[in-house]
């Protein structure tokens, strides 16, 4: 199972809907093959019960001492698969402090770990977030972009030009 998972993103949360990543390559592409394995299909949607879902599995495997607790090294060890492309990009440190960042706002209690409720709680709000129409469910350019994990990830890898 944790191969299955760890195949697809890190379902979670930190920050602004945007559509600056529009162009932005292989970012992209993975995001949609994240969206795409999750709704089962790339004209699906995710809806909330079936996220959460998700969400637990995504849990289980970074979980790796089993010890119901995620810690930051668990964390970042976990690939989404952007790690690669940050590598060939020059921007490694780029994609670890996105991670940092997602993990930072998933352990709302501060205590260094994510429970298994944090981290639920926080895919749930990063969900109704990402939920511009409100219809309980995420279209595939509401997950693109509106999903925290994904924007910091593709933000990471293919800045902004600043003006």
């Amino acid at each position: 199972m944790r191969n299955f998972v760890s195949s697809l993103a890190v379902i979670a949360a930190v920050a602004l809907p945007s559509t600056a990543f529009a162009q932005d390559g292989e970012g992209r592409r993975l995001s949609e093959l994240v969206f795409e394995q999750i709704a089962g299909s790339p004209n699906g949607f995710l809806d909330q019960g079936g996220f959460t879902n998700h969400g637990e599995d995504v849990f289980a495997a970074m979980d790796y001492d089993q010890n119901n607790k995620v810690s930051l090294g668990e964390f970042l060890i976990f690939d989404t698969g952007m790690r690669a492309v940050a590598e060939e990009k020059g921007r490694l440190d780029s994609h670890e402090t996105a991670m940092r960042v997602v993990f930072a706002f998933w352990d709302r209690n501060g205590d260094g770990s994510l429970g298994k409720s944090e981290m639920t709680r926080s895919l749930a709000y990063d969900f109704q977030r990402a939920d511009q129409n409100d219809d309980a469910r995420l279209d595939r350019e509401e997950f693109l972009n509106g999903f925290t994990i994904m924007v910091a990830l593709r933000a990471a890898i293919n800045p902004a030009p600043v003006e």
